[in-house]
């Protein structure tokens, strides 16, 4: 029932969904993970957005392929982006989807990493994070800085896994998302 869960996963066919949906039980036990499919559809999407009185977190979860695959489904995430009940997370291809939203670019990879970790700088700690991606967000066309981490008010997105093994500090990743489920 939708009024009982605080944190959907969509999943976009990739079984890295199921250990953020594991990772994140450790503090949180009402979670669904529901196909992108499923989620999206009218009566789902529209049920949960018609929600007025909790708050509960949407992830987007990784998957294979490209956002472009996704594009009938950027209007329904624009509405998602601005209900003030909801507070929306990006992982991996749900990074790349929010963040062309956002007009920013999406192209191969300057470095492809698949089960790599590289240092990152993240709340002014240097954390280390697992990759596997071979495209990535850039600010624009002739930009070679990639964007790992995307920030706006009620979400963030990340193109590494923060549910990852490989990801040190992992709560850090979840500590806003969890803290907006919890406040009043």
């Amino acid at each position: 029932m939708l009024n009982s869960t605080k944190i959907y996963i969509v999943d976009f066919e990739d079984s890295f969904t199921f250990n953020i949906a594991s990772e994140l039980y450790k503090f949180e036990k009402s979670i669904e993970v529901v196909s992108h499919i499923d989620f999206f559809s009218q009566d789902f999407f529209s049920e949960l957005t018609a929600q007025k009185t909790i708050k509960f977190a949407i992830i987007l979860g990784p998957g294979p392929g490209s956002p472009e695959t996704y594009i009938n489904y950027f209007d329904k995430i624009k509405i998602l982006k601005l209900n003030k009940n909801i507070f929306l997370m990006g992982i991996c291809l749900g990074h790349q989807i929010i963040s062309m939203i956002q007009g920013f670019k999406i192209r191969s990879s300057n470095k492809p990493i698949h089960g790599n970790q590289i240092r990152l700088d993240f709340n002014n700690k240097n954390i280390i994070v697992q990759r596997y991606n071979s495209l990535a967000v850039y600010s624009a066309d002739n930009s070679s800085d990639e964007i790992m981490v995307n920030k706006w008010d009620r979400g963030i997105s990340y193109q590494f896994h923060p549910e990852s093994i490989g990801t040190h500090n992992n709560l850090l990743f979840f500590k806003d998302l969890l803290n907006f489920i919890k406040s009043k």
